[in-house]
Formats: structure tokens, C-alpha cells, sequence
């Protein structure tokens, strides 16, 4: 989530969850799925440390990176709300430690305390934001440009700095790329090539690093 307003109102809603002492804290390690599309729901999630992707697949199979959620965002919130399946896959990006809140006592908070009613609205709203931005950019914008925007976004939420070498580390495999940025696994060799030759990125082991983070702002918008 990278809206601020949103942001604040996750915070809002972990303060209550605080409050009133439900869930119990879980764990998953980096690669393990969270939440299988499909499933029933019967428990949100309030991320207490570490990074997980949202996703979904297309026609052919093919990872559709939706999103990103971080500390204290929530995750199933919609599903325990409507007692529906999930509408994503939910898989830990790096090592997660979680609240797991039961859907009864999730629905019970919302339901009594006005506060989290709105926290919870304002951050589905968001996130249907999030998914028409999306949208547009997949419409509109280039497989470069896509690219280029998301290794901007992902060095804010989750890029590692390493002022020694002056570069932004990014835990992420040109696949996850690939997913994240609505393009094909070929698509994004080829993309990143051309970042490498530039002097932009080089590319490691499951790691994008970023030498040139304002290169890649201006190639967003070109």
C-alpha cells in the first residue's frame, strides 16, 4: 500500500486489533503461501513484520503480481467480511510474521467500534484504486515504462540500500518481475538487457540491483 492516507488508516486498525486482544501470531517463511485463491476464509491477517505479494493467474497459467503488503496492512479483510472465496493467492515475499484474527472477532470489531469500520472501508477503496491504476498502466504504458515504474515503486517498499556500493537491492527474480509488471518472462529479459547495457541495473540471482534509481523515474514517463 502506498498511499499515505491508507497507510494511516492500517495503522488506525492495528491500534484497535490492539485493543481489544484478539488473534495469535503466525509465521511463514519467504516463498510460502499465506492464502490460496479460492479457499474460504475464515481468519484476516495483520502483518506485523516482513513483505508478501498478492496474486493471481491468468488463462495460461501465467503469475499476475496484483500488489504488495506490509506492516500493518491486512489480508483477507474483504473474503472474512463477505464470507466469500479468496480472490487472490497471498505468498511471502520475505519471511512474515502475522496476527491471524478469526473472522468472527473481525467482523465483531467492525461491527462495535465505528473506527474500524471506516479503517477498513478506506483500505478497500484503496486497494480498488490500486487495481484500476493497474489497469490503466496495462493499457497504456509500455513494457519499459512498466517496468521502470515498478522497480522505482519496489526500491521504496522493499528495496535494501547499500550506501557502501551506492546502489538499491531488490529480493526479486526477473519472474516476479515479470508478473508484477504485466509482461512476459521474454519481454522482461529483453527489457532488462537494455537496463544493464545503460549502466541502469545489473542482475543477480533471484536480485534486481538498481545503480541508477533516477534513470529509471525518467524512463516511467518517456
Amino acid at each position: 500500500m502506498t498511499d499515505a492516507s491508507a497507510h494511516s488508516k492500517a495503522e488506525v486498525l492495528e491500534g484497535l486489533v490492539s485493543k481489544e486482544g484478539v488473534g495469535s501470531t503466525v509465521q511463514f517463511r519467504a516463498g510460502q503461501t499465506i492464502i490460496q485463491e479460492g479457499d474460504l476464509s475464515n481468519q484476516v491477517l495483520m502483518l506485523r513484520e516482513g513483505t508478501a505479494k498478492v496474486v493471481t493467474r491468468n488463462a495460461d497459467g501465467t503469475e499476475i503480481v496484483l500488489g504488495l503488503r506490509e506492516k500493518p496492512e491486512i489480508i483477507g479483510e474483504q473474503a472474512a467480511l463477505n464470507g466469500t472465496p479468496r480472490s487472490a493467492s497471498v505468498i511471502a515475499l520475505t519471511d512474515v510474521t502475522a496476527l491471524a484474527i478469526s473472522a468472527e472477532d473481525f467482523r465483531a470489531l467492525v461491527g462495535k467500534q465505528p473506527e474500524a469500520a471506516a479503517a477498513v472501508l478506506g483500505i478497500v477503496t484503496e486497494r480498488l484504486r490500486e487495481a484500476d491504476r493497474g489497469r490503466v498502466e496495462l493499457a497504456t504504458h509500455t513494457v519499459a515504462q512498466r517496468v521502470a515504474a515498478r522497480l522505482v515503486a519496489l526500491a521504496s517498499q522493499i528495496g535494501v540500500v547499500d550506501e557502501a556500493a551506492g546502489v538499491v537491492r531488490l529480493p526479486l527474480s526477473q519472474q516476479d518481475l515479470a508478473g508484477w509488471a504485466g509482461a512476459s518472462r521474454e519481454a522482461i529479459v529483453r527489457t532488462l538487457r537494455l537496463l544493464r547495457d545503460e549502466g541502469v541495473v545489473t542482475t543477480e540471482r533471484r536480485q534486481i540491483v538498481i545503480h541508477d534509481l533516477e534513470a529509471l523515474r525518467t524512463k516511467a514517463t518517456d
